[in-house]
């Protein structure tokens, strides 16, 4: 999915063998790509949807089956009391739900949910707001909302059987997929390495890149710098 600015260069980076869905210009496009992914359920007919944003890098191969835990969605969540001073997604989402969030649900990627979920939650904008999800998300301020923990609030408060739960920093998180960066950071020589090794090298490099990256989620890309998904 990619807004019609730039759709050339990113269907020459894809290839013919992806199907890519171009969607509007938004005057505030970090705002327009999350009404895309509140809108996904259209864009499929797949019963899960998984996103992937495109500072979300994969070190191995991925199945359908890696995103499940018995049957279910996985989500790692992680408590606000252990988020420190910098909650910036918290009001946002208590905002849009009308109610407390306990948790942060973007500890770790990819994110994936029902497609029953989205219906739900644009049905519950205008049930609340009076007005549709695009039009709620796009006149939010800058930086004035998170898809994911919108979704994953939702989903722990209303739906909580239907996904399997983890707590972050547990111990029994399910095995890293992928690592997102900050795109907005800039790229240096280090980081530049690690993300060659992750997409071009063999499977040894890209356990090394893995390695050298940490091995685990980012958790300060959405907190320390204001990433919201």
């Amino acid at each position: 999915m990619t807004p019609g600015t730039g759709a050339a260069a990113v269907r020459r980076a894809v290839g013919g063998s992806v199907r890519l869905e171009v969607g509007p210009d938004n005057p505030d496009d970090y705002l327009g790509q999350q009404v895309s992914k509140l809108y996904a359920d259209e864009l499929t007919d797949a019963g899960l949807i998984c996103h992937v944003d495109s500072d979300m890098v994969f070190f191995r191969p991925v199945s359908p089956a890696d995103l499940l835990v018995g049957g279910r969605p996985w989500i790692v969540r992680r408590a606000v009391a252990e988020l420190g001073r910098h909650r910036p997604w918290i009001a946002p989402t208590e905002g849009f739900l009308g109610r407390a969030v306990a948790y942060d649900f973007m500890q770790q990627p990819p994110f994936t949910y029902p497609r029953w979920l989205y219906g739900e939650l644009r049905a519950l904008c205008l049930e609340r707001h009076g007005m549709s999800m695009e039009r709620y998300v796009a006149g939010r301020p800058p930086r004035g909302f998170s898809e994911f923990n919108v979704l994953g609030a939702h989903a722990h408060a209303l739906h909580r059987t239907s996904f399997a739960w983890h707590d972050a920093g547990a111990g029994a998180v399910p095995p890293l997929l992928c690592r997102w960066y900050w795109s907005r950071g800039g790229i240096d020589a280090r980081l530049r390495q690690e993300l060659d090794l992750a997409v071009g090298g063999t499977a040894a490099d890209r356990s090394a890149a893995q390695k050298r990256s940490g091995g685990g989620p980012a958790v300060a890309a959405p907190f320390g710098r204001g990433r919201p998904g």
